[in-house]
């Protein structure tokens, strides 16, 4: 199913597993830790900087039964998985 994702989805979804393993250590990020983000991950934080959890969750949520990226999406829109990421981004949208 991979390749019949669109890129708008894909650009959300290729960075899932790294953010899925945040999400379940409960990643505290620190000041040092968003500039080496922003230094070396820009396309992810341009991405995100002005994207909301609404956003992110409607666009991925039809790949909850994707073979590669489903048990990411299903992380991202858990109750756990929505706490997280809206601490996340509430971090990005303020650095």
């Amino acid at each position: 199913m991979a390749a019949n994702i669109p890129p708008k989805a894909m650009k959300y979804l290729k960075h899932l597993p790294t953010i899925a393993n945040w999400i379940q250590t409960n990643k505290q990020i620190s000041g040092s830790d968003m500039f080496l983000f922003r230094t070396l991950f820009s396309e992810p934080y341009r991405m995100l900087k002005n994207a909301t959890y609404e956003q992110m969750s409607e666009i991925i949520r039809p790949y909850q039964d994707d073979s590669r990226y489903g048990s990411y999406v299903r992380l991202a829109l858990s109750s756990q998985g929505e706490q997280w990421l809206r601490y996340g981004l509430d971090l990005i949208h303020r650095s």
